[in-house]
C-alpha cells in the first residue's frame, strides 16, 4: 500500500513520492522526500531538505539535520565535521521526520521546521552521552534524563513527539519499543508552569496609541510631500544606471550624489540616517517607506505580521453595503490554523488611513515592477504572485546573487533596523501615566519590574501589540461584536478573541473621555440601538419561538405560552428599559440575566455550568445543544490525545450530552429530535 505524505501543496507544486508500506520501518535513502519550486527532486539521503515549495508564499524553508549547529539560519558545514557517529544520528533524525511526514497529522512547513529544530536537542543529548537517538528513546533512564535536560520552552514539542511516537506501530512503523518515562508528570508540570507564566503581549496605553497613530500620519504626510521627487529620482536612476552599465562595463557607477542633489532629497535622506552619497540611500528610503506603510496597515486592520507582509499588489476592495454605505476591505490571505495553506480572507479598514498606505506602497512598487517589465495581475488565482511590497534588491544597483524574477518575493520588512531612527520618530517615551494605565488593564502583572516598560524608555513596539490593542479597545468601546472581532483578527475561536481583549473592561473608554467628540460618535447611536436589538432578539427567540425551551427561564416562558400569557412587545421593552430583563444569545440558547453573570468564569464560553446547575436565567434550545455537541466533537479531533486539554474538553462534552439527554427526555412534543450521541 502506498502512503501519501501529509503535505499541503500549492498550485502545481509536486509533493514527496508516496511511501511504500512494504518498507516497514526501513529508511530508503534514495526515496524522493521533497521537490524544489522548479520540480527538482531531493532524496532522503541529503542532509538538507528544501521545503520552500510547500510554503504558502514560497518563502525559504530548509529542514536541515546538522543538529550540532546552534544557529539554524546558517547551515554551511565542513565535511570533516560529519563524523560516522554524527551521520548515524542524522539518519535517525531523518527517520523520525519521515514518520511525522507520512504517519502524523499534516503540519505547516513552519511547524515541521520547529519540530525538527527541537529534535536537534535530543541528538545533542545523545552525542553528549556517546549513544544513539534510539538509545535515548528506548531506555527509560535516558528518556527521563533527556526530558529533564530540555529547556522549558522546548517541553511542549517534546510532549508532542513522545505522544506521536507512542501511537505508532512499533513493528511496522517505529521499529523499536518506545520506553515508558518514569518522571513524565514532572515534564507535564514544568510545561504547564511555563505556559501559565508566559506574559501576554502588552496593549498600547491610550497616550502611546494616539501618539503612534499621529506620528504615522506625519510620516505619511512627509512621504507624500516628497513622493514625486522620490519616484522621479528612482526612474532616472534606473535609466541612467542601465545606460552607464552599457558603456562602462566594470566601472564603478557614482551617479547617486548628483541625482539626490538634482531632486533635492538630501535633507529627507539625512533625517532618516540613510546618507546622501549613493543610490543605496535611495533604495533604503523606499524600503523605509514600505515599513511605514506596512505599520499603518497593521494599525488600521489588526493583521498578523506575515499577513501584512504578503499582501498582493491589488488588495484594495470597495464594497457597497446594503444600506448604501461603502466599505473598505483589504483582501489577502492567512495561513494561521490552516496547516500552512493559503486561505483567502479580508480585513476591514478605512480609506483615509488603511487605503492611503496601500496607495503609497503601490506607487513605489509600480516603479520596480516597471523596471522588471512586469504587470501585476488582478486575477484572484494569480494576484498573490505579485506582492504589494517589492524588494529593492531587484533594482539594478542592488542586485544580489540568487534573486530571480520568476517568482517575485516580498521582502521581510523588519519593524526596526539597526539605526532605529524610525522608532524614535514613531514611539514616544514611556511616562508614569502609561504604567498606571497598564496596571489598570492587568493589575496582576508586575509592569514596573519589566525593564522594557520602565519610565523614560522608548515604548517597545511590536506589530502583535497592535492586534492586542485593537482587540482590547474594540471590546471596551462596545462597538464591535465578538464575532466581528474574531473575523477581523482571523481567529478560529471566540475564546482567542476574548483572550486578546482581556482587560478591556478596565481600560480607558477613550471615546467617552471626549465629551464633544462622543456626542458626534457612532457609539451613541450604537448604544441607543442596543436595547432595541436586544428586545427584537427576545421576541424572535422566546416569544415567537416554535421550539420547546428548557432551563429556568425557558420553562417559565414555556408555561406562560401554554397559558396564553405571553408578554407583548411593549411589556418586554419596558422591562428591559427598567433593567428587569435582558437577553443575550448563547451556545445553548440564551440568557435573561440583567448585568454581569457571576456564574460563568474565565474563558468558558459554553453555558455548561448554567445547564447543569439549573440556572434560573437560562433559556435552552434542544437544537442549539445538538449543534454545540457536534461542533465540540469536531473540535476535539484537533486536540492532542492524552493532554490536559483533552481531559477538560471531554468532561465538558459528557456534561453537555447528559443535559441533551435530559432535555430530549422531557415531555415537550418537539423535544424528541435526534441529537446527542446519535447525532
Amino acid at each position: 500500500m502506498k502512503i501519501d505524505a501529509r503535505v499541503g501543496l500549492h498550485g502545481t507544486t509536486q509533493g514527496p513520492d508516496p511511501w511504500d508500506d512494504d518498507w516497514g520501518a526501513r529508511l530508503p535513502l534514495d526515496h524522493i522526500i521533497c521537490r524544489d519550486v522548479d520540480g527538482t527532486p531531493h532524496m532522503v539521503s541529503e542532509f538538507i531538505w528544501p521545503w520552500t515549495a510547500y510554503t504558502a508564499s514560497q518563502k525559504r524553508c530548509l529542514l536541515h539535520f546538522f543538529y550540532w549547529k546552534q544557529n539554524s539560519n546558517r547551515v554551511s558545514i565542513k565535511t570533516e565535521d560529519i563524523t560516522p557517529e554524527r551521520e548515524a544520528r542524522m539518519r535517525e533524525l531523518q527517520f523520525l521526520m519521515t514518520r511525522n511526514i507520512y504517519f502524523g497529522r499534516e503540519n505547516a512547513p513552519k511547524t515541521l521546521y520547529e519540530k525538527l529544530r527541537y529534535l536537534h536537542n535530543v541528538a545533542r543529548f545523545a552525542e553528549e552521552r556517546s549513544c544513539t537517538v534510539q538509545n535515548v528513546l528506548s531506555q527509560s533512564p535516558l528518556l527521563d534524563a533527556c526530558g529533564e535536560s530540555l529547556p522549558n520552552h522546548a517541553l511542549g514539542v517534546w510532549i508532542e513527539w513522545i505522544t506521536f511516537l507512542r501511537n505508532l506501530n512499533r513493528e511496522t512503523q517505529l521499529g523499536f519499543t518506545l520506553a515508558t518515562p518514569k518522571r513524565w508528570m514532572d515534564v507535564l508540570r514544568r510545561d504547564k508552569e511555563y505556559r501559565d507564566n508566559l506574559r501576554q503581549v502588552a496593549p498600547l496605553p491610550t497616550r502611546i496609541y494616539a501618539s503612534l497613530i499621529n506620528n504615522l500620519s506625519t510620516e505619511l504626510d512627509d512621504i507624500e510631500a516628497h513622493k514625486s521627487r522620490l519616484l522621479a529620482a528612482l526612474r532616472d536612476a534606473i535609466t541612467a544606471h542601465a545606460q552607464i552599465r552599457m558603456t562602462k562595463t566594470g566601472s564603478r557607477i557614482t551617479i547617486g550624489p548628483d541625482l539626490i542633489e538634482k531632486y533635492d532629497l538630501s535633507a529627507y535622506l539625512e533625517k532618516r540616517g540613510l546618507g546622501r552619497n549613493s543610490l543605496r540611500s535611495l533604495a533604503g528610503a523606499i524600503t523605509e517607506i514600505f515599513r511605514v506603510c506596512k505599520l499603518q496597515i497593521h494599525v488600521f486592520s489588526g493583521m498578523r505580521d506575515n499577513e501584512a507582509n504578503s499582501l498582493p499588489y491589488y488588495c484594495s476592495i470597495y464594497d457597497n453595503g446594503s444600506h448604501g454605505r461603502k466599505h473598505f476591505l483589504i483582501a489577502g490571505y492567512t495561513t494561521k490554523f490552516n496547516k500552512g495553506r493559503r486561505l483567502r480572507t479580508k480585513w476591514v479598514t478605512t480609506e483615509l488611513d488603511g487605503f492611503r498606505a496601500i496607495r503609497q506602497a503601490q506607487e513605489f512598487s509600480a516603479a520596480i515592477y516597471n523596471f522588471l517589465d512586469i504587470k501585476p495581475s488582478e486575477i484572484d488565482d494569480l494576484k498573490d504572485d505579485y506582492p504589494l511590497f517589492t524588494s529593492c534588491d531587484y533594482l539594478p544597483w542592488m542586485a544580489r546573487r540568487g534573486i530571480t524574477v520568476d517568482h517575485i518575493a516580498a521582502p521581510k520588512l523588519m519593524l526596526w533596523d539597526e539605526n532605529d531612527l524610525l522608532r524614535s520618530r514613531l514611539c514616544p517615551l514611556i511616562e508614569e501615566e502609561d504604567i498606571a494605565e497598564l496596571e489598570e488593564i492587568d493589575p496582576f502583572r508586575s509592569w514596573r519590574e519589566e525593564p522594557e516598560f520602565s519610565v523614560g524608555q522608548r515604548w517597545p513596539l511590536t506589530t502583535h501589540q497592535l492586534r492586542r490593542s485593537l482587540a482590547v479597545y474594540a471590546n471596551a468601546s462596545g462597538l464591535v461584536r465578538l464575532s466581528s472581532l474574531r473575523r477581523q483578527l482571523q481567529h478560529m475561536t471566540r475564546e482567542m478573541a476574548l483572550y486578546y481583549g482581556r482587560g478591556s473592561s478596565f481600560c480607558k473608554n477613550f471615546i467617552a473621555d471626549d465629551p464633544v467628540g462622543y456626542k458626534k460618535h457612532v457609539a451613541v447611536n450604537w448604544q441607543d440601538g442596543a436595547e432595541e436589538a436586544e428586545m427584537l432578539a427576545f421576541v424572535r427567540d422566546v416569544l415567537n419561538s416554535t421550539e420547546p425551551m428548557f432551563g429556568g427561564a425557558g420553562n417559565f416562558y414555556e408555561r406562560q405560552r401554554e397559558r396564553s400569557e405571553v408578554m407583548s412587545r411593549d411589556e418586554v421593552a419596558k422591562q428591559m428599559k427598567a433593567g428587569l430583563l435582558a437577553y443575550r444569545e448563547g451556545p445553548l440558547g440564551g440568557c435573561t440575566r440583567p448585568g454581569v453573570c457571576e456564574v460563568r468564569k474565565g474563558l468558558n464560553l459554553i453555558d455548561t455550568v448554567c445547564a447543569t446547575d439549573g440556572c434560573k436565567h437560562l433559556i435552552g434550545k434542544h437544537s442549539k445543544i445538538v449543534q454545540t455537541i457536534r461542533l465540540k466533537r469536531a473540535a476535539m479531533t484537533h486536540i492532542t490525545p492524552g493532554s490536559i486539554t483533552e481531559g477538560m474538553e471531554q468532561e465538558e462534552l459528557e456534561s453537555l450530552e447528559r443535559v441533551e439527554h435530559e432535555w430530549r427526555s422531557q415531555e415537550h412534543p418537539a423535544a424528541h429530535s435526534t441529537g446527542g450521541k446519535n447525532d
